[in-house]
């Protein structure tokens, strides 16, 4: 689908649980996947994978000196800090004091250029009990880090909720877009150690960035292939 329809991207950008269960079959099926693409592809962990396994697959993966997934990528439009929140073996996410002084320390050396966070667990709870329980941990040490440099991010990118929501956190705008996989239910009800989840399609984001804007487009992987004019 990314081949037919967007295949001019500046790169590609998974925001973490590449596999159900991180293990080398999977990623290598991975590695086959993205060797297709034309663009440059970069990786994040989420909490169902595994790092060690990533770097055998993946061996030209980031590495902030620390063993972390963690780097920077200066565009056109600003700077994108790629962050690891995996905690091995829990389904929730944190930035330790070694991730979160990487991360004062690249905000700090990218002057006045505008910026941008992709992560995979969230900051804040979206209304989903059943995966709310999972976001990131230690939030305020990770907000003490960015608020020197509010006036300069213009959007937070996240994973791990399978599912397209957006709107702002403490002022800064924010976006999921829909997994490739299986979805999670809108259910802002159900608390319990199930996850609900829903046959809703599947997809990607497009995502258009300029001076003056940040457009997230949803691509259906299913659902959508008759065009016809309007």
């Amino acid at each position: 689908r990314i081949l037919a329809a967007d295949a001019d991207a500046a790169f590609c950008l998974l925001t973490g649980d590449l596999a159900d269960a991180g293990g080398d079959m999977a990623y290598a099926g991975l590695a086959a996947a993205l060797a297709r693409l034309p663009m440059p592809c970069h990786l994040l962990p989420g909490n169902h994978d595994d790092r060690a396994a990533l770097r055998r697959i993946f061996p030209a993966l980031p590495d902030d000196g620390g063993g972390f997934v963690q780097q920077s990528i200066v565009t056109p439009s600003g700077r994108f800090l790629l962050l690891d929140t995996l905690r091995d073996g829990k389904p929730w996410g944190l930035l330790c004091p070694a991730r979160l002084a990487w991360l004062a320390a690249e905000l700090e050396a990218t002057g006045d250029e505008s910026l941008f966070i992709a992560m995979h667990h969230p900051p804040f709870a979206t209304g989903i009990p059943s995966m709310d329980r999972f976001m990131l941990r230690g939030v305020d040490d990770f907000w003490a880090i960015l608020v020197p440099h509010r006036a300069r991010l213009r959007h937070l990118f996240f994973g791990h909720l399978h599912r397209p929501i957006s709107g702002s956190w403490r002022g800064i705008p924010f976006s999921f877009v829909a997994s490739p996989n299986h979805q999670v239910a809108l259910d802002l009800v159900t608390e319990g150690e199930d996850v609900p989840g829903c046959a809703e399609p599947s997809g990607y984001g497009v995502i258009l960035i300029d001076d003056e804007r940040v457009v997230v487009h949803h691509r259906p992987l299913e659902g959508g292939e008759t065009a016809f004019w309007l």
